[in-house]
């Protein structure tokens, strides 16, 4: 058989494999149910979109048995391991070679395959097939290359992004910014602390801070994305930076040592196929750095914990290492420590450890999914929401409902072609609008471009589908959900937000290409309701006329904790942490 093997970042209808005639198609990406009949039509057979070769969710569970091989062999002297830490950003790239060697098993031994560019996955395919892998070296798609896709990308980030961007990449340790910085005032009070990194994870760490208006709060931030301009009173802000240490000679004996274990580690790992490719490919050549510059990261929330009176640590991000570290830090020390996820689900703790006292899920449907799909045990996992958003309280317009809303997302980031999910989107829900007398409004993600979504809408939509259609960027706006009739999406959070208020949200499910079931899990607990194809869309209408709003699909979304039970959690009964009605200070434990 002749195959063929497109990636993400080049079009089926596309390329000089066009008219090469093929007996298979497989594309790594996503594409729209229209584009495929389109390019199937064209390259004269079926295509296999990549993502299908999962087994529900048994490429998952092994990606956390092959990282678990790991655990345990590279501790620093805070018991910190550096294996957990680091491996988890390549865990994507562990599920690929899972999922190509499976790929692999259906390739007959005369098979000729054929990527459609050079890539990671190529590489991953020679390693099995030698040298029947062949690749395409044309310059259509990847005319983007160099300046041009230079200033192209740099075209998408605001002035502040790209300083923050830089600062990532030249000082990532906070070296040369923590010797500059200068020492922030260290608190006279017990604080509860609150690592973050973006935006969304201080937002709920915050909300959780505003039951407790008369405990003390630290919000100590990575970057500058995770800074809130207007904190309540409670919550002081500060950097990570300012407790950065310098000079530590200590430190760089301690990563000699790490790297040496981690030496010893890979070569036992090159036992594991997986390991053995991706070490092949190089995917482990930057852990000795990552480990240099995770120990810095490490001193510096050392130090906040050394240097401020912490009583208790609420992590709402402890996939990244950055802010796991703090959470790791205070078990080691015995302090009360609470996990959390920012948005509505969190599959990574398919394969990852919870370490922290208490898991929060923010509903049934959230604490559903940590035990029954990630097998988190029952005894640490608790509802507790934090203060539901001020503006997720006020009831939908029922008078008037002028808005379609589509919310669109960064499809690219899940390997998504984003003009082939807006061909299957679009252009009936733009025949629904004209039909309905409605708007449609498509509501971009902060990480797309808006001037790139407008041009794909053009190409997509008639003219007179284009006058009823409005792309909107920035902030989303309360009144834009309180004047919708319904929502669509495919995976988004903001079902959630929709569900809260009453307002139906459909999910396109057939362009669910993330492995983590999050599409079963909202249509499980009716936070949303399932399209499997396109022809589906023009069944809202009826499917609404059935539609009721339910309290109990809110409270599963959303049950907050109580005041007293927080308190519990964190340790501040008995006097501890608790402001003093005639002080207005924080009075100790006795």
């Amino acid at each position: 058989m002749k195959v063929l093997v497109i990636h993400p970042e080049d079009e089926l209808q596309d390329g000089p494999w066009v008219c090469q005639g093929w007996d298979r198609v497989i594309d790594l990406g996503r594409t729209g149910a229209e584009s495929y009949v389109q390019a199937a039509a064209k390259l004269g057979c079926p295509i296999t979109a990549f993502d299908t070769l999962r087994d529900n969710l048994k490429e998952m569970r092994k990606v956390r048995a092959l990282l678990a091989l790991g655990l345990g062999r590279l501790s620093d002297r805070f018991e910190l391991d550096w294996w957990e830490l680091t491996s988890i950003l390549v865990h994507q790239q562990v599920e690929i070679v899972i999922l190509l060697r499976t790929l692999l098993k259906t390739l007959g031994p005369h098979d000729e395959i054929h990527v459609s560019r050079p890539c990671f996955h190529a590489e991953v395919l020679r390693l099995g097939i030698g040298a029947r892998l062949h690749t395409f070296s044309w310059q259509g798609n990847h005319k983007q290359s160099g300046v041009r896709r230079y200033f192209r990308v740099v075209k998408k980030f605001p002035v502040r992004q790209l300083i923050e961007i830089f600062w990532d990449k030249a000082d990532p340790g906070y070296q040369f910014r923590g010797s500059i910085g200068g020492r922030r005032k260290t608190s006279p009070d017990p604080v509860v602390l609150l690592p973050s990194a973006y935006i969304n994870v201080s937002r709920t760490a915050v909300a959780y801070a505003e039951i407790l208006p008369e405990a003390r709060f630290l919000l100590v931030v990575t970057r500058r994305s995770g800074w809130i301009p207007a904190p309540p009173p409670n919550v002081s802000l500060t950097w990570l930076r300012r407790y950065a240490s310098v000079r530590n000679p200590s430190r760089e004996l301690e990563r000699r040592d790490l790297v040496e274990r981690w030496n010893l580690l890979r070569s036992e790992l090159e036992s594991v196929p997986e390991f053995r490719m991706l070490m092949e490919l190089g995917s482990f050549d930057d852990f000795p750095e990552r480990f240099g510059l995770g120990l810095e990261i490490r001193d510096a929330w050392h130090k906040v914990l050394e240097l401020e009176p912490v009583e208790a640590v609420i992590c709402a991000d402890d996939s990244n290492p950055y802010t796991h570290i703090p959470l790791l830090l205070a078990v080691k020390k015995g302090l009360p420590t609470i996990s959390c996820h920012h948005g509505a689900l969190d599959g990574r703790y398919i394969f990852k450890r919870n370490h922290s006292d208490v898991l929060l899920a923010k509903g049934k449907m959230e604490e559903d999914y940590l035990v029954r799909v990630c097998e988190i045990p029952s005894e640490k996992v608790e509802i507790g929401a934090p203060i539901l958003p001020t503006d997720l309280k006020h009831e939908p317009n029922q008078e008037e409902r002028p808005f379609i809303v589509l919310f669109s997302e960064a499809y690219e980031v899940a390997g998504g072609r984003a003009r082939g999910f807006y061909q299957d989107m679009l252009p009936p829900l733009a025949d629904l609008a004209i039909s309905e007398g409605k708007e449609l409004i498509i509501k971009l993600h902060p990480a797309e471009s808006l001037s790139e979504r407008r041009r794909i809408a053009k190409q997509i939509l008639r003219p007179e589908q284009q006058r009823i259609t409005r792309l909107v960027d920035g902030p989303l706006e309360p009144e834009m959900l309180n004047k919708a009739w319904f929502g669509v999406t495919i995976l988004s959070t903001i079902a959630v937000d929709c569900a809260l208020r009453g307002i139906p949200c459909f999910l396109c499910a057939w362009l669910e290409s993330w492995p983590y079931r999050y599409v079963d899990q909202f249509v499980r607990f009716g936070v949303g309701i399932r399209l499997n194809e396109p022809g589906e869309i023009t069944q809202i209408p009826v499917i609404l006329e059935s539609y009721k709003a339910s309290a109990e699909v809110q409270n599963n979304c959303w049950s907050p904790i109580k005041a007293q039970r927080l308190r519990v959690l964190l340790g501040l009964e008995g006097g501890r942490g608790v402001v003093s009605k005639d002080s207005g200070r924080i009075a100790k434990r006795p």
